[in-house]
């Protein structure tokens, strides 16, 4: 289709007047069914607020989620009310809600205008007289501009404009219509055109004659005369007529209920909400907490909450229905008032703090708010809190609330004094490496508590308590841990009673010094020596304690030494060697270990045995203590390896034995992982004899033969070589010949 020029000018004109404008915030709604426009838009204006309103800033959004052409609130010719007139004579200037067109997103080609040339005949013009020079005209038409103020936001329609005047020229196209700014062409009359040109120009007068149309396309075959306006998926508009069923969107100014709690008490609130936009079916109220969980449905604007747990928190959601929709409803949370605590006590007392306890309220609460009338408010999570910061002996009246959110409940207050105080007989005991027992007596009088103070020499805290006293005690022990080992420690008591401070008493001792390390023991069979590194903190000198078996063979003490020398010791027998690192009067952490002197063999082996049983004894070794020793007994005949321990013993009988029958008899002396040279010896258990008899029968054919005693002799060889083979000495056993002469 081709534009004249004054279709481009109109174009032009209606984006040059485009004005941006930002609108209340909207939620858009895609309806599935399809419907035509009118009846899209009386659903929307029904469940929604309207056919939506296209911006550049929700062109995007809403065409991210299309799948199809849909219906949006612009018609070519639709006008907002009866009473607006100003552009009836326009298409294309409202939207459906009465906003002003400021915005257009036309696909190419739309939208369709309708053709203003002649679809049957057409006309042409010669000049048939001569020039003749007339002034100058011109013709003028008045256009009226109507532009819409800057908006930044609203929430209903604004028709508020300023009416610009801007004089116009009208032009005449080619085919004698008379076209304006707004695009709208009108008949010029069938009559002779005068041209004006410069300061005076030639007129000539045009005679129609007949001209044969051309064989083209109606130009208006898209042009829709009642047109609406569809958006493509991907965000253009095109015409589409109005009777089509297309799904279409509708929009809501966004709206969110926003419930108000009132008159809350420990276990009951007042709800109230505002009315929701349009026709409302009822309003759905959701309450969600501890013991709670209610919904119920309303068609007035407020409710008594009741039955509520106090110091709870509360959740409520209020849902106006339209159309069978949720609106957008916000949470609105509420606190129940807490219950007061109770059993407020005082569990401990400092010169500048009070520790403060409480039973946890019926119900629930988050925290809790201590004061002491005058001073900050200080929070705590639990039944428990110290205030610090108090000035000794002044009376403090504290008190403490439960609260939960912005909620507070009753007040409940305690007073209490801070009390002075002296203590006696201060001693130290159990004293370590790293801790020490302090005790003391309590003095006469009340007594709050007592403030325990350890120093070193550089009076560098390093630990301070307080003590609670008992009634019914007198005297008073406090484990002090975390102290550095080997150290001079200077302790400090003070009791406290009333508002008065007592005496500080003072005793100054020691943390005993550290383990030694690297202890290493070597051995010989009479002699042992002791090496070791000494311990990292300070010390005054070493012990050093051997004992035997676990008992005390001798104890040295080593100023500086790093060893210690051990001799005239038994053989085989189980040293240990004990070493201490000493403070002053205070012994280290004893570290110690293990190691036999070296063994010697036994000596005078010797057996004796029966048919069955063999008793192996020996003799210890000299200079030896409680010895341990490895018997063995071996019979490669019998395939007998039998092996076993004596603790401090000196014979062993094995039994089960085969008589008559040589046994190997080992023993070795144990210490530890080592063992001494074996002594060895042998043995026979008694036979129990028995006599075998063999005859043999010789058989010749040589006459004669048999009688000859070398035949004999040789067989009789050959058996005894064999037995001999066979039995060796393993066991006792004889072999005689005894003749018979055969008659």
């Amino acid at each position: 289709m081709t534009l004249s020029l004054q279709d481009c000018v109109c174009i032009f004109l209606s984006w040059a007047l485009m004005l941006m404008y930002s609108a209340a915030e909207h939620d858009y709604f895609i309806q599935p069914g399809n419907l035509n426009w009118s009846g899209a838009r009386n659903h929307c204006q029904v469940c929604f607020k309207d056919l939506v309103t296209l911006t550049p800033g929700n062109t995007q959004g809403i065409a991210s989620n299309l799948t199809s052409d849909s219906w949006v609130g612009l018609r070519k010719n639709f006008y907002p009310s009866s009473n607006s007139t100003s552009n009836s004579n326009r298409s294309w200037t409202r939207w459906a809600n009465g906003d002003p067109l400021a915005f257009q997103n036309w696909y190419p080609g739309w939208p369709v205008f309708k053709s203003p040339f002649p679809k049957r005949d057409c006309c042409s013009c010669s000049c048939t007289c001569p020039a003749v020079t007339t002034p100058r005209t011109t013709s003028f038409t008045r256009y009226t501009e109507f532009t819409t103020p800057d908006v930044t936001s609203f929430s209903g329609f604004q028709d508020d404009t300023t009416e610009n005047t801007v004089n116009v020229i009208n032009s005449t196209d080619v085919t004698g219509h008379t076209t304006d700014v707004t695009g709208h062409r009108t008949n010029v009359t069938e009559q002779p055109v005068t041209a004006v040109t410069g300061h005076g120009e030639t007129v000539s007068e045009c005679v129609r004659s007949p001209m044969l149309m051309p064989d083209v396309p109606d130009p208006d075959e898209n042009y829709i005369e009642d047109s609406c306006v569809a958006m493509l998926s991907f965000g253009a508009w095109i015409e589409k007529n109005c009777s089509e069923l297309l799904p279409f969107i509708c929009y809501e100014d966004h709206f969110v209920c926003k419930a108000d709690v009132d008159n809350v008490t420990s276990s009951t609130a007042d709800l109230t909400w505002p009315a929701g936009p349009g026709a409302i079916s009822h309003y759905r109220m959701e309450v969600r907490g501890v013991g709670k969980n209610q919904t119920e449905i309303f068609f007035n604007f407020a409710y008594n909450l009741s039955g509520l747990m106090p110091g709870t928190r509360y959740t409520v959601q209020v849902f106006p229905v339209k159309c069978g929709r949720d609106l957008n409803s916000q949470e609105v949370f509420f606190n129940t008032i807490p219950h007061k605590v109770e059993n407020l006590t005082v569990t401990k007392v400092t010169e500048t703090s009070v520790f403060l306890s409480w039973n946890k309220p019926p119900g629930n609460a988050e925290f809790y708010l201590i004061s002491e009338g005058q001073g900050e408010e200080n929070k705590s999570e639990t039944e428990g809190k110290e205030v610090s910061g108090l000035t000794p002996g002044s009376p403090y009246t504290f008190i403490v609330l439960s609260g939960i959110g912005s909620r507070r409940s009753e007040a409940s207050n305690i007073t209490v004094y801070t009390k002075p105080g002296k203590v006696t007989n201060l001693s130290v005991s159990n004293n370590t490496n790293s801790s020490l027992i302090l005790s003391w007596v309590s003095p006469e009088g009340n007594v709050t508590d007592f403030c325990v103070l350890a120093m070193n020499d550089s009076n560098d805290e390093l630990f301070t308590a307080n003590v609670t006293p008992n009634a019914s005690q007198t005297r008073y022990e406090l484990y002090i841990p975390k102290l550095p080992v080997g150290t001079k420690i200077t302790l400090t008591v003070t009791a406290r009673a009333n508002n008065t401070l007592g005496d500080n008493v003072t005793i100054v001792n020691y943390t005993a010094p550290g383990p030694i390390s690297g202890l290493k023991l070597e051995v010989t069979s009479d002699s042992l020596t002791a090496t070791w590194k000494p311990p990292a903190s300070n010390y005054t000198h070493f012990f050093v304690q051997l004992l035997l078996n676990g008992h005390e063979e001798s104890g040295t003490e080593h100023p500086q030494e790093l060893k210690a020398h051990f001799k005239d010791l038994k053989n085989a027998a189980n040293y240990t060697v004990v070493v201490y690192s000493i403070m002053h009067h205070l012994r280290g952490p004893l570290v110690q270990d293990y190691i036999f002197t070296k063994p010697s063999p036994p000596t005078d082996a010797n057996a004796t045995s029966n048919k069955t049983h063999i008793t192996f004894q020996w003799k210890a070794p000299v200079n030896t203590g409680k010895a341990k020793y490895l018997v063995q007994l071996i019979s490669n005949f019998w395939g007998q390896n039998r092996t076993d321990t004596v603790d401090n013993d000196t014979s062993y009988t094995f039994d089960n034995l085969k008589s008559g029958s040589k046994y190997e008899l080992q023993v070795q002396t144990v210490a530890g992982e080592e063992r001494s040279n074996p002594l060895n010896t042998s043995c026979f258990t008694e036979p129990e004899l028995r006599e075998i008899s063999l005859s043999m029968l010789c058989s010749s054919s040589k006459l004669l033969l048999c009688d000859k005693g070398e035949a004999k002799d040789k067989v009789f060889d050959e058996l005894e070589k064999r037995l001999k083979e066979k039995l060796g000495d393993n066991v006792l056993w004889s072999l005689t010949k005894q003749e018979n002469t055969a008659e």
